[in-house]
């Protein structure tokens, strides 16, 4: 099946069922890989309306927002995702990226990634974390 076709489906799913979060957890995603932010920040907002819990879901949210350069709303989306799951690397990684290149905190975006070690040295992001520690040390004085 090719994507437009699946996101007619997906949006039917959705318009027969609002609260149909497979659905709009498929299209947030969808939308995401098409790099169409401004559509996938629509239906990942719909998925945390119905599971506020969703970490990865929220994660995903604050790429988009930061990819339609909303770096406030990138910042607390996965400020949130930390907060609801401090164990979710992927976001420390994010927040991190973004503090460093959206913001120039260099030093911020380095206690971040020191934050996910701590919390879960052996998280399978903690590579990543490790990685971008030592790129950026010599960013710090």
């Amino acid at each position: 099946m090719d994507a437009n076709n699946d996101i007619s489906q997906l949006k039917e799913r959705l318009n027969n069922d609002i609260n149909d979060i497979e659905a709009a957890l498929s299209l947030g995603n969808l939308y995401y890989d098409m790099n169409d932010a401004p559509r996938s920040i629509v239906y990942y907002r719909r998925v945390l309306d119905i599971n506020p819990d969703l970490t990865n879901a929220r994660t995903d949210l604050g790429a988009m927002y930061w990819r339609n350069e909303d770096i406030g709303l990138a910042e607390q989306a996965f400020r949130d995702a930390i907060a609801t799951d401090s164990g979710f690397g992927q976001a420390y990684v994010n927040l991190g990226l973004l503090l460093r290149h959206a913001k120039g905190k260099v030093a911020e975006a380095r206690a971040v990634w020191q934050q996910l070690l701590e919390v879960n040295p052996n998280h399978a992001m903690a590579a990543k974390a490790r990685e971008l520690l030592q790129e950026t040390e010599k960013s710090v004085s």
